[in-house]
């Protein structure tokens, strides 16, 4: 982790049959009995039925946002006021017909548990899935505290991980949050190359990229400092600025992601040093040793006074996976553009010309370039 010694060398057609059945088949047919449209499979008609007429699909909301088929797990505690439905005749709750009233009411009070709502309109069926896994506050804590013991260890190795996960079993309403913090963990393990974890070649390795999707999967249903602090590294490290920026608290982290925000949508940005922006010590705690290298060399000053810092960053570009790659080339674009040297900085420009992200930042850098040549 940023600071930590890892120890490594460490997804019944009818048939036509019977007495009277004519020589030449006759293909099935579905009329619709309000416009009188006829179709060949009952599944066209269904579609016609759906989107054609106006019956309204059945719609399951949760704090705002609208449910949908795939399992959805509920971290914290809800009111009535936090579960919508609408558009609904018929509501099923775990096999049992219920009421609007009296569904939102059970889901509102439940801890811990699947639970099956299915929402029926006519023809027009829905069914969604909750999973609620309730933590209770002590329980939270308690993993959180065996965290802290991790990181003052100082040390993180697969050993070190598994005394988080024996003594966090102590606390098991909040089992699926010490999950999430492991699946982290063993993600820097594998991202630095730890023997332990079987990775000889970071630079192939992608298993540390699953376990991160994992940990942020679950974690950012948390508010919790660690689980913000983890996921504004990984939305950093995916180049997800925009959710990088407001996840984590950390200003470093916040900051610099803001200027790359900033850089991508052609927008002024500060060039100054961003090194001394406070972070906070999870920060600093919880991200590995790859990306607090690259944070390091995004912070420099973008004004041609980090000569030094950019040739380390230079001198490293090859070794580095492309989400980092495609910061440090802006970086040093932007820098070697600042000195003078257009060369080089097109030289930078060149690799994230066809991004998806960066297209539109390319096109304004080769107008700044075209504008400083004509001066």
């Amino acid at each position: 982790m940023g600071f930590w010694h890892t120890g490594y060398v460490e997804f019944h057609e009818p048939t036509g049959e019977g007495s009277f059945a004519p020589t030449a088949s006759v293909p099935p047919s579905y009329p619709c009995p309000t416009c009188g449209l006829e179709f060949s499979s009952e599944r066209d008609f269904r579609v016609h039925a759906f989107e054609g007429h106006a019956t309204p699909r059945p719609v399951l909301v949760l704090r705002g946002r609208e449910c949908g088929a795939s399992r959805l797990t509920v971290t914290t505690e809800t009111s009535t006021a936090d579960w919508v439905i609408r558009n609904a005749q018929s509501v099923v709750v775990n096999g049992r017909l219920t009421t609007v009233d009296q569904a939102v009411a059970f889901m509102a009070s439940q801890q811990s548990g699947v639970i099956d709502v299915t929402l029926t309109n006519g023809d027009v069926s829905r069914t969604f899935e909750f999973e609620f896994a309730l933590a209770d506050e002590a329980d939270l804590d308690g993993v959180d505290a065996a965290l802290n013991r991790l990181i003052d260890s100082g040390e993180l190795s697969l050993r070190a991980i598994d005394d988080f996960i024996m003594r966090s079993k102590r606390y098991p309403t909040a089992s699926r949050y010490m999950s999430g913090l492991a699946n982290y963990l063993y993600g820097v393990l594998a991202r630095e190359g730890a023997a332990e974890s079987g990775i000889l070649d970071r630079s192939h390795d992608l298993g540390y990229e699953a376990k991160y999707d994992q940990a942020v999967g679950t974690l950012g249903s948390f508010d919790r400092a660690p689980a913000e602090a983890i996921c504004g590294i990984v939305a950093f490290h995916y180049n997800q600025f925009d959710r990088a920026m407001t996840k984590t608290k950390s200003q470093r982290v916040a900051e610099v992601s803001l200027r790359f925000q900033a850089m991508l949508k052609g927008e002024l940005w500060p060039s100054g040093d961003l090194s001394l922006a406070p972070h906070t010590s999870l920060d600093f705690a919880l991200s590995d040793s790859v990306i607090e290298e690259i944070l390091r060399w995004c912070t420099v000053a973008l004004d041609g006074t980090a000569a030094a810092g950019v040739a380390e960053l230079v001198a490293n570009l090859e070794s580095q996976r492309p989400y980092d790659a495609l910061k440090l080339h802006m970086v040093a674009a932007e820098h070697f553009r600042s000195v003078g040297d257009m060369t080089s900085a097109l030289q930078h420009a060149e690799w994230l010309r066809h991004g998806r992200t960066t297209e539109g930042w390319y096109e304004g850098f080769r107008r700044r370039v075209q504008g400083d040549s004509e001066q």
